[in-house]
């Protein structure tokens, strides 16, 4: 592997196990529109597709109120999320090895803002870019594109590490080296075979692993 410079993370379900809020926060919105789903139908509906598309299969509300709701839900949801709990190491170990961080997350700068604070990561990130920060969504390259500008890095320098197939996208659309986390935990969550068909660089099931991929001494580990 190529000396890397740049190590961007995705937030949810990459360094917090915040998936599961997520299912929470949306069966919030949804009762708030009177509308009850079981979990699948709300992950089959909901998760992973663009709010406009989710709006418009669930048919009661608007697309602005739909995220409005989740946003409320979230900031409900949010207050019991906790990191991995190799998480704060790995982005520490690289700060030590003096690779600039960024996370880059589609969850708005209110939720993400507050959630960093309380769990006294904000420090730990040369730059944050979150989702109301950004004309376009992952995988679009823009918020991957925008944190290399930031921290002064270019593409091949650096490595786009998440859960989900538009982390994976967005860091090859951008030219970034990609690693897909892809715990049992997740396989609820997410199509493991969609994941797998965006051929990301690595794939690794614990975080654990992570340190070793990215050629983080293990005395720091």
């Amino acid at each position: 592997m190529l000396p890397l410079r740049a190590i961007l993370f995705d937030f949810d379900g990459t360094l917090t196990d915040s998936l599961p809020l997520w299912l929470q926060a949306y069966h919030i919105a949804l009762g708030s529109f009177g509308l009850k789903l079981d979990d699948a139908e709300v992950l089959r509906r909901c998760f992973f597709r663009d709010w406009s598309d989710v709006a418009k299969d669930l048919g009661v509300c608007t697309e602005i109120e739909l995220k409005r709701e989740v946003d409320r839900g979230l900031e409900q949801a949010f207050l019991s999320a906790v990191l991995f709990p190799q998480a704060r190491r790995i982005i520490e170990q690289c700060r030590e090895q003096n690779l600039r961080t960024a996370l880059v997350t589609s969850s708005p700068r209110s939720l993400i803002g507050a959630v960093a604070q309380r769990l006294d990561v904000h420090h730990l990130f040369d730059f944050t870019i979150c989702g109301d920060e950004v004309t376009n969504y992952k995988p679009h390259p823009e918020p991957v594109l925008r944190s290399l500008e930031a921290l002064e890095c270019a593409a091949h320098e650096a490595i786009m590490i998440g859960d989900s197939t538009a982390d994976v996208l967005a860091g090859k659309a951008a030219g970034t080296r990609t690693a897909l986390f892809m715990p049992h935990d997740h396989h609820r969550f997410h199509d493991t075979a969609r994941l797998r068909a965006t051929r990301p660089d690595f794939i690794f099931e614990d975080l654990d692993h992570l340190p070793s991929l990215l050629g983080l001494t293990r005395e720091q580990a």
